[in-house]
């Protein structure tokens, strides 16, 4: 407001004082570096505008089914009739959580816990997104929908909705929901309410409910986006009965200090806050891979690249395989030579189905947020697989590799997904430089340039078959050739000596 004053009062200050002015108001104004924690906002002008031209894309930023937090929450009954049906699941979720998690007086501990955290709370958004909503308004507010997605989350991990009557429609609309920007709860909140328990929330519940009810959020964020295979291998391996807690991958735990163990300066802290901002915030530390200052500085040879596609690499002899064990760690992706020949590009298998645009859209969200400092991982992880993929022809080939299952559709759809994603994003440009200076190099060998000759001539079985027989022929007409020659020397030695003699 200050600096359009000052552009109001341009014509009643001398340039001096308009230059005064200026000074002490860009000094007074906080710093560009951002908060001990990420801000809750409304996705940036810049992404959604690609994505407004059509009604039904709107709902790749907003909610389609229920509406969390204040961003989208009508204090009005009249005008969330859109949300009315879920409005009063999330009262039956919340009060089931309250009654099985509660117990005697102690219920009102949930509500008098928020209140007293308030004023934390309230400044984890946009300070323009809440300032019509008093403290008892956004208390009541963050009490119910707090205590409905903790609710939603136990039943979902449990498979416990039989309890609930819950339809699979409104459940995967909601789970859909629960990953988008605008429809956040701060992780503070979540974690009052865990406290607040003295039961699991179920008829029945046993005692010391912390431990399980944060162990659900783990398992619902580790779930959200697995590939089938990987899907049935954390079952598996959850259900051992060897696991424990510490046997996770350590990126994939809700961790509130770093390991004392490693040196700080052999980590680059992506991410300032220790705790996490939400849940969208949970799962992209879920997907993205830790990286060492030593790996991330690596002096390499600067190429310029000229491959393109799936199709273009496996014509240059390249191999793609999907990474076993990758722990949900998708932006991990390697190029190495298996059994000191075979050049193969490994990547972490992911599920592609309609909740697949959406989610990235809301991560590469996240990560265009202004108060939020990260190396844009997923937004360039996105980035490169637009770059691998041009075609359905690309998506076969990455699905019989097993690195996409496709539960979309065609092949052909998926591509443009990837490519729509793609479209006029800003990547992280030295996250994945040494990764395709190492393509390029194998590219740009005259055995690549071979393999490319091989691919072309020789793609099925049929053209090898049809070569080798072509070829054995030439041997034995050949053979045939230098046969008869070697039969008669004789008459051939001396027929014209004694025709003229």
């Amino acid at each position: 407001m200050q600096t359009c004053n000052l552009y109001n009062m341009a014509g009643e200050l001398t340039t001096e004082k308009k230059l005064n002015k200026l000074l002490e108001e860009g000094a007074s104004r906080p710093s560009n570096a951002p908060p001990t924690k990420p801000l809750i906002r409304r996705v940036t002008h810049t992404l959604r505008a690609r994505y407004d031209e059509k009604e039904s894309n709107r709902y790749y930023f907003e909610p389609i089914s229920v509406a969390i937090g204040p961003l989208h929450h009508e204090k009005d009954p009249k005008k969330s009739s859109r949300f009315e049906i879920a409005e009063e699941c999330k009262l039956q979720l919340a009060a089931m959580f309250i009654k099985y998690g509660g117990s005697g007086e102690r219920k009102e501990d949930f509500y008098n816990n928020v209140k007293e955290e308030i004023d934390s709370l309230r400044k984890c958004y946009d300070p323009k997104e809440v300032e019509n909503w008093n403290d008892e308004e956004l208390a009541w507010m963050f009490l119910v929908d707090g205590c409905a997605l903790l609710q939603f989350i136990f039943l979902d991990v449990k498979n416990k909705w039989e309890e609930f009557g819950g339809k699979n429609d409104r459940i995967a609309f909601a789970k859909l929901d629960i990953f988008l920007l605008e429809n956040q709860l701060p992780y503070r909140l979540l974690e009052v309410l865990i406290d607040s328990c003295t039961r699991v929330p179920i008829e029945g519940g046993e005692a010391n409910p912390q431990k399980e009810l944060k162990d659900s959020i783990t398992e619902f964020i580790s779930k959200s986006f697995l590939s089938p295979f990987e899907q049935q291998q954390h079952q598996t391996h959850d259900n051992s009965p060897n696991h424990t807690p510490q046997e996770q991958p350590q990126q994939h735990q809700i961790q509130v200090d770093p390991p004392q163990e490693q040196p700080q300066q052999h980590q680059i802290q992506v991410d300032p806050p220790q705790e996490p901002a939400h849940l969208l915030e949970l799962l992209r530390k879920r997907l993205i891979e830790v990286k060492s200052e030593k790996e991330d500085n690596e002096k390499q040879d600067v190429w310029r690249h000229t491959f393109r596609s799936v199709k273009e690499l496996k014509e240059k002899g390249i191999v793609f395989k999907a990474r076993e064990n990758s722990s949900g760690v998708i932006t991990k992706i390697d190029f190495n030579y298996r059994y000191f020949c075979i050049p193969t590009l490994t990547l972490a298998p992911i599920l592609v189905d309609d909740t697949t645009m959406p989610k990235l859209l809301n991560l590469i969200a996240y990560e265009m947020c202004p108060d939020l400092k990260n190396e844009y991982e997923i937004t360039s992880y996105v980035s490169f697989l637009d770059s691998l993929i041009d075609s359905g022809e690309d998506v076969k080939e990455l699905r019989d590799a097993g690195v996409l299952h496709n539960a979309l559709g065609s092949d052909q759809a998926v591509a443009e997904l990837f490519n729509k994603i793609g479209e006029n994003l800003v990547p992280n440009l030295e996250m994945y430089r040494g990764l395709k200076n190492r393509i390029q190099k194998h590219c740009n060998r005259r055995w690549a340039k071979d393999a490319q000759i091989w691919h072309t001539y020789f793609r099925s079985p049929w053209s090898i078959i049809v070569f080798v027989g072509a070829f054995a022929g030439l041997v034995m007409t050949g053979m045939q050739t230098y046969n008869s020659f070697n039969d008669n020397p004789a008459p051939l030695k001396y027929s014209s000596y004694y025709y003229y003699h």
